[in-house]
């Protein structure tokens, strides 16, 4: 039987104007957008569950397990959910990051619900064959060694795991390779049985169908399903960083790389919007502050530019720029650095604070017309703001009201407040990679 939950308040943006929202009684959560704009449909399924639920010395687990999700089920053998998603002219993929794992298809009105086939089996039925388990394991090892000999993936990985000692969030993703290596497929099964359960996923629904024949279909499929073991949050406090601190990456490259990353809070956060407009302000466009000082002033970078993701636990505000050769890490930081602090300690002209609350509120909507990725965001908002501590009114897909509303209401105090607080020297990780044929010079002529 499907509960539903009590009615929601007028939606404030386009993004979340008609959803609809259920629960089944196996406590599965469902969302349902109509769109009729196209004869398409985009259908997700998602999973609370990403690197910050690995136990130690089983990082990438998540990563690992969404590959061979593909790999077929006790029904569905090898190749085939991607023979069916081809033959009915669909398309598929999956993606897992540090608090979730997607799945998503795209497929014409008629033949949507093969996405809803293909997931009502193997939310509980995958084969883990021990051939292709082993198998796969060489292809997520050679995606990880990709992510090695990429420059900024190799400094992204060391600045988080220096920024994090003690929360989840210190891993990436990918795993680390020793990790890994010895992942087994008790392990992974054991995994598989905890989180892949109804009542730890939410179905999303967008696009031209008919909410009532989807929502029973779903509860044909899915609804009889018993619910899993209750499932636990992990719980780790990163503690205060008590000073900067500083990471070296050595690697052959042309361009040297900074990154320096300050620890800032979750999902809905009250200082979450103020930040989001903050990074805005320094990197968004050819007029932005980092844009104006770093490439048409000193002419020192490729690319400079700030980014705020939100996360189930506090996560980082980052700042990236790429070396011209010439130019000084040390140069670069220090130049990245007065900016981020005359931005909190100077006023902040009233017309620069409205066309970045604008360009704010413009990527959020225009970057995200078409049906996935509605999809996509009210399946992460849903997946990611769901605590009791997060505002009711901000909670699951609302958030996505929330956030227009509140990016809408930030002011220049608190983009000052919000600088002073949390893009502080004693409160960041900073790291440079260094060409290493370079660092191997002055190591010789030492």
């Amino acid at each position: 039987m499907t509960v539903a939950t009590a009615t929601a308040p007028a939606a404030l943006s386009q993004l979340t104007k008609g959803v609809e929202r259920r629960v089944l009684s196996n406590g599965m959560t469902v969302l349902t957008k109509e769109v009729h704009a196209n004869p398409i449909v985009s259908a997700m399924i998602w999973y609370r569950v990403g690197a910050r639920n690995e136990p130690a010395g089983q990082t990438g687990l998540s990563h690992f397990l969404e590959h061979m999700m593909f790999k077929g089920t006790h029904r569905l053998k090898k190749g085939e959910i991607d023979l069916m998603t081809l033959a009915n002219g669909g398309r598929s993929n999956a993606f897992t990051w540090l608090d979730f794992t997607a799945y998503y298809f795209t497929f014409a009105a008629d033949r949507w619900e093969v996405a809803l086939d293909i997931e009502s089996d193997r939310i509980r039925n995958a084969s883990f064959d021990p051939d292709e388990f082993d198998s796969e394991k060489q292809v997520v090892l050679e995606e990880l060694q990709m992510g090695l000999d990429s420059p900024f993936d190799v400094l992204e990985t060391e600045v988080w795991a220096t920024a994090f000692r003690q929360h989840p969030y210190h891993a990436p993703t990918i795993g680390w390779r020793e990790d890994v290596e010895n992942l087994t497929v008790g392990q992974m099964k054991d995994y598989y049985d905890r989180y892949y359960q109804p009542n730890n996923a939410t179905i999303v629904l967008v696009g031209d169908f008919e909410t009532e024949r989807a929502v029973a279909r779903i509860e044909e499929l899915f609804g009889r399903m018993p619910a899993g073991p209750e499932i636990v949050q992990p719980h780790a406090v990163e503690p205060p960083q008590r000073g900067e601190k500083r990471v070296t990456v050595r690697k052959s490259t042309p361009l040297e790389r900074l990154m320096m990353a300050y620890h800032v809070p979750e999902v809905a956060h009250e200082d979450s919007y103020a930040l989001h407009v903050a990074s805005m302000i320094l990197s968004h466009g050819r007029t932005s502050r980092l844009y104006q000082r770093l490439q048409e002033k000193d002419e020192s970078v490729t690319f400079a530019n700030a980014s705020y993701s939100e996360h189930i636990d506090p996560s980082l505000f980052l700042l990236q720029a790429e070396v011209k050769p010439g130019y000084t890490l040390d140069a670069v930081e220090a130049a990245l650095t007065e900016e981020v602090e005359r931005l909190g300690n100077e006023p902040l002209p009233a017309a620069e604070l409205a066309k970045a609350k604008r360009q704010t509120e413009a990527q959020f909507v225009l970057g995200n017309e078409d049906a996935l990725n509605q999809a996509i965001l009210l399946g992460e908002y849903e997946t990611i703001a769901f605590r009791e501590s997060v505002p009711e009114a901000a909670r699951g897909y609302r958030y996505l009201d929330a956030y227009l509303d509140r990016v809408r209401s930030v002011t220049a105090e608190d983009i000052q407040r919000i600088v002073k607080s949390y893009l502080r020297r004693d409160n960041r990780t900073v790291g440079q990679l260094v060409n290493a044929v370079e660092f191997e010079a002055v190591a010789e002529a030492v």
